[in-house]
């Protein structure tokens, strides 16, 4: 699946909101579940159905989604 990088930003920035340890956006890789995003200070792993709502609907995406994918940021990996 091809995403616009922007939509990774605006789903950092929302991220950043709640924990601003996640860091600056460095690069992404495709997987087959999602994208691995790595920043200035580790990585996350967004499912694809986070990227795809981020992109058509925002406001789609709970606070609980949001802060489950904090859960899964691993720091300087």
């Amino acid at each position: 699946m091809q995403i616009a990088v922007y939509v990774i930003y605006e789903l950092l920035i929302r991220l950043q909101e709640l924990n601003p340890v996640v860091g600056e956006y460095l690069f992404n890789n495709q997987t087959d579940v999602g994208t691995l995003v790595r920043t200035t200070s580790g990585s996350i792993a967004i499912p694809n159905d986070i990227l795809l709502r981020q992109f058509n609907a925002p406001a789609s995406i709970s606070q609980h989604e949001i802060l489950n994918l904090l859960d899964s940021f691993k720091p300087g990996t």
